[in-house]
């Protein structure tokens, strides 16, 4: 029983995963991308290119083009975008935060910033709504 629990514990935090958000120092600059500072909220819709496209593009973009419309446009404390940014940094107080959109280990990606805690990062466009849902 205690495997099976570790194993759905796993699954799901493989799901939405923190690991592919650094910790860096405020003088780090982008790349190619841009900067978010709390106690804005943001959501953007990545791809990496670096990793070749499937079926599932498809089905991210067509969420993602849903989402937009349903949450969109911008306003001062929340914003949605698709983007394709190679890197984005979060200014959350006195820790900023890194993504590096070549690293991630799909082709599409959800990147989701509440303006309280560290971003996340979803690969499950399923999961999209919901996600979006708690912080807005």
């Amino acid at each position: 029983m205690k495997i099976i629990v570790f194993f759905l514990a796993l699954i799901t935090l493989g799901s939405c995963s923190n690991m592919y958000v650094q910790q860096v120092n405020a003088n780090t600059k982008t790349k190619f991308g841009f900067e978010i500072s709390a106690p804005g909220k943001a959501v953007f819709f990545v791809t990496n290119q670096k990793i070749p496209s499937s079926g599932n593009i498809s089905k991210h973009e067509k969420i993602a083009n849903s989402l937009y419309n349903k949450y969109g446009p911008a306003t001062d404390n929340f914003f949605i975008a698709s983007t394709n940014a190679k890197d984005v940094k979060f200014n959350l107080g006195d820790k900023n935060y890194y993504i590096e959109v070549e690293q991630l280990p799909k082709r599409t990606a959800m990147i989701l910033f509440d303006g309280q805690h560290k971003p996340m990062v979803e690969f499950n466009p399923k999961k999209y709504d919901k996600r979006i849902s708690k912080i807005k």
